[in-house]
């Protein structure tokens, strides 16, 4: 009775403890975090630059209509044409124009003149699908001639799904792929020229006007709501078919983005090209760091060893430290994992320090980061009486001395049983010559008397 009366005492007191221990956050290795969702988008494809990593996919390689993302080819390619001619001056006419729809400039009209350069600003940074068109005839004499060298283009990049039947993408007839456009858009964002055009905000068309990049991304008049200060480039646009598509890229002065993100919903609340677009550039730059995945001295296994009486086994060690770029609070053992393969099943004495015995492939959730080769981490002296019993054991196994020993022990057996037979002859000799001698035989005429 007087311990239930104790235990009611103290029992206030251990839960005031309890729930101040549980008040505590614990401490431990923070779990990776996931990606933000991508349910409103088509396809994404989100890369790393400086390691060509990707880190966010879906439905990469689905043929899907490519709408304003057209233009990041025609951009491309315009800029590696144009860049020494941005000087020369370009009356519009209306060849250049009759098939322009969409989204064209207000104030740049048939037979006004303006510089290259002026009509480069107006079709990639203002995205005006009038420019673009202007420009390709520049290049190539007609909207058809230009189509063909975008199609060859986007083959030389590896595009091979990739299709453009319109420069500005404003008709819907244009395909591509997630993939294919991140390695048009790769090339594109080592060009400087298109990079400085498509990043920029704001630029003075003098008597033409002031224009205004379309990306919400790197500006808007209206609202400031999709504005990112990480974003650099590229397009940004909305057809019937493609819906909202987004291609940017985007660094902190240290790592760098590409962005893909098509097929997105546009409402009257929210453009999810853009909204998409923000989550994942704010997702992998809290998240994401380098981290040694294995580093040098690392011990990773043993391989046993013969012909040696101070060690059995010897330890086997990387001398290289692999860097990855990946979530931050993955653990070794969980989602990176070793495998290890050896040149060896065992090693024979003597061993020198540093011997090659293999290699160990360093993988996260299966996906291959980099290998390492694989040493010896100490070395082992060769016994010389073991040594010579394994050369014993060694000629044994020998199938030469195999043969010869069988040769010896037939030829052994032949002259044992050689000896053997000449002793039993002589001695059947010797019996009767010495029966002769004891008993000599009896002449004929005692046999006869008899």
């Amino acid at each position: 009775m007087r311990n239930s009366r104790k235990i009611i005492r103290i029992l206030p007191a251990l839960l005031a403890v309890l729930t101040l221990f549980l008040s505590f956050p614990i401490v431990g290795a923070a779990a990776p975090a996931l990606p933000p969702s991508t349910d409103e988008a088509t396809a994404i494809y989100f890369s790393h630059l400086e390691t060509d990593k990707t880190i966010v996919s879906k439905s990469a390689d689905l043929q899907i209509p490519a709408g304003s993302t057209t233009k990041v080819l025609a951009g491309l390619i315009l800029c590696e044409q144009l860049k020494d001619r941005q000087n020369e001056w370009v009356t519009v006419t209306s060849e250049m124009t009759k098939n322009s729809s969409g989204q064209c400039s207000p104030t740049i009209n048939e037979g006004n003149t303006l510089a290259v350069k002026q009509l480069l600003y107006a079709a990639i940074c203002a995205s005006y699908n009038d420019c673009f068109d202007i420009l390709a005839h520049v290049v190539a004499g007609s909207n058809e001639a230009f189509l063909d060298r975008m199609n060859i283009r986007a083959k030389e990049l590896g595009a091979q799904n990739t299709l453009c039947k319109e420069v500005s993408g404003v008709n819907d007839h244009s395909t591509t792929t997630a993939a294919d456009l991140a390695k048009i858009a790769t090339a594109a964002s080592k060009n400087e020229l298109y990079m400085q055009i498509a990043s920029t905000s704001r630029y003075s068309l003098d008597e033409f006007g002031m224009i205004s990049n379309r990306n919400a991304l790197i500006y808007s008049e209206t609202t400031t709501q999709y504005y990112n200060p990480k974003c650099r480039g590229m397009s940004a646009g909305f057809t019937t078919l493609a819906g909202s598509c987004v291609v940017t890229t985007a660094t902190n002065g240290k790592e760098s983005y590409l962005c893909i993100v098509m097929g997105a919903e546009n409402t009257d609340t929210a453009n999810y090209g853009y909204v998409i677009a923000n989550r994942l550039i704010d997702w992998v730059y809290r998240t994401y760091t380098y981290m040694d995945v294995i580093t040098a001295d690392t011990v990773l296994c043993t391989i046993p060893v013969t012909v040696s009486d101070t060690v059995s086994e010897i330890e086997v060690k990387t001398d290289t430290t692999l860097t990855s770029y990946l979530p931050a609070g993955l653990t070794v053992g969980k989602e990176i994992t070793y495998s290890i393969r050896l040149s060896y099943t065992s090693l024979e004495a003597p061993v020198e320090e540093g011997f090659p015995v293999g290699y160990a492939a360093v993988l996260y959730n299966g996906e291959l980061l980099g290998s390492v080769p694989l040493y010896t981490a100490e070395g082992a002296e060769r016994s010389s009486f073991v040594g010579g019993l394994m050369h014993i054991q060694s000629l044994t196994k020998s199938r030469a001395v195999r043969a010869g020993v069988i040769f010896f022990a037939l030829a052994l057996i032949a002259w044992i049983t050689t000896e053997y037979v000449i002793k039993i002859r002589k001695k059947h000799k010797w019996d009767k010559y010495f029966s002769e001698k004891m008993n000599p035989p009896l002449s004929l005429d005692k046999r006869k008397k008899k």
